[in-house]
Formats: structure tokens, sequence, C-alpha cells
């Protein structure tokens, strides 16, 4: 390890007494995790030039949870009747998380919140929308709302994505000089549900998240008055070559999008 420290020039680990502790600097952390996006990186290279004529990979699809993603499921059930040994590796996050694993090649595919910068990518916009709004504790004096208003939210401790909080989602909506107080900063819902429900704060989210929407949860989501809608893309990287399943799932993509809004 010290021969390691030695060719990069900086300490990678912190040691404590007599050897007995040791632990990743900061400088570590940041080596540990590009050492692990290389090792990813190096078994799907490996797995990619075994393959022959049969149609049989790994698609890996990073994306941020919303209701929407049932159309991305349609796509891989029809895609996994068709081609039944493709397989798909899926990965929850939030947007700035997602579009950095799409950049460092570990996923083929995002689905991500707009906006954000698309300059490097090309994508299919997923048909609908989801209400932004608010989750609380169902037992709220603010759960008597119908709505959120700006003169609710701004005195409202908020927890709020990563993604989020990147993309602004309540700059165009808020009055002219409204502050927020923003808390917490989380990436999953179901950890998000879990500081509401024991009086954190409230939580900026679209309608759809099972924890705020299950009526028989001891929590409730209010929209935004007025209201505003978040819009969802599946993006790749424009400058890389797609692999063939991977063009063979965006084919059949595009046909669940098509058949989606020929029904509406």
């Amino acid at each position: 390890m010290k021969e390691l420290e030695n060719e990069l020039g900086v300490t990678l680990f912190e040691r404590g007494n007599r050897g007995h502790s040791i632990s990743l600097t900061r400088e570590g952390r940041v080596f540990y995790r590009r050492a692990w996006q290389i090792i990813e990186l190096a078994d799907r290279a490996r797995a990619e030039v075994h393959m022959h004529d049969e149609i049989a990979d790994t698609i890996h699809i990073t994306a941020a949870e919303s209701d929407l993603m049932n159309i991305v499921a349609l796509a891989i059930a029809q895609m996994r009747l068709l081609y039944p040994r493709i397989t798909f590796d899926i990965h929850d996050d939030n947007g700035p998380n997602n579009v950095e694993r799409l950049n460092n090649g570990i996923a083929d595919f995002a689905v991500i919140m707009q906006p954000i910068d698309m300059t490097r990518f090309d994508h299919l916009s997923l048909p609908g929308a989801n209400p932004l709004g608010i989750g609380m504790r169902a037992d709220d004096p603010i759960a008597a709302n119908e709505a959120i208003t700006n003169e609710l939210i701004r005195d409202m401790p908020l927890i709020t994505s990563t993604g989020a909080n990147q993309r602004r989602d309540l700059s165009g909506w808020l009055t002219q000089g409204t502050t927020l107080n923003i808390v917490s900063h989380v990436n999953l819902a179901y950890n998000a549900a879990c500081l509401v429900r024991n009086g954190v704060g409230y939580m900026l989210t679209v309608n759809d998240l099972t924890e705020f929407s299950d009526p028989e949860h001891d929590l409730v989501w209010r929209p935004l008055d007025p209201p505003l809608d978040i819009r969802l893309s599946v993006i790749w990287r424009k400058d890389r070559d797609l692999s063939r399943v991977c063009q063979l799932f965006l084919q059949q993509l595009r046909t669940v999008i098509t058949q989606i809004q020929t029904a509406q």
C-alpha cells in the first residue's frame, strides 16, 4: 500500500497507533471510488468480447424514482420475452449521480428528471408527467390544506433530493425573494419518509412514491399550487456506440412509447 501511495504522491490511508486501525483519507476515498468503477467496466468489457451470435448480455440502467419507470419496465418485460438471455441491472439514484454513472460508462442508459444539460446526450422523452408537491405526516395540521402555496412552503423545514436542488425545481415557481429552509438532502424516498415520519421536515417530492401515495400509510402528499410538473427522459451518451442489445432495447422502448401515445 505504501508503494501505491508513493507512486501516486498522496496519502491514501490514515493509520492508527501500531497499525491496529486503518481508514481511507479523502484522496483514498476518491481513488477507491474510481478504482471500483474501473473494475466494473473491465468486467463488462470481458463479458462483451466473449459474446458471439447469441443475444445475451446485461443492460445497465441508472434511474430516478418515478412511476414513469413503468414505461421502461414494460419495455424490459417485452425484451425479456423476445430475448430471455438478456438481463438488466437497475441502479436507483438521484440526477447528478445518474449522469455521473452514464458519463463514466458504468450505465448504458439513465432515466432522469428534466431539466439537465443535454449537450452530451441523445434522449427519448417519456410520455406523462409527475406533479411536484410536499409529503408530510397525516396528522400534521398543514395536511388539512388541499395544496401547498408559496406562503406555506416558505416556513417549512424541507427535505429535498440532491437532484431537485441541482435542477432548481422551484426556481420559477417561488415568489421572488423567497428563501427555502432546506434541512436535509436525500437520495431515496424511503429514507426521506423516515425523516418525515419522525418530524425532521417536509419532503419535496413527486406524487407517485409509495410512501406518500398509499392511503394506508401515516404519510400524505399535497400538490403545489399553482401546479408544477416534472418530466422524465431516457438518455444515453451520443458520442458512444450502443451495443447490439442496447440498440434492441432502445427500439423496444420506442415501440412502447408509440403504443402509449397512440392509445391516449
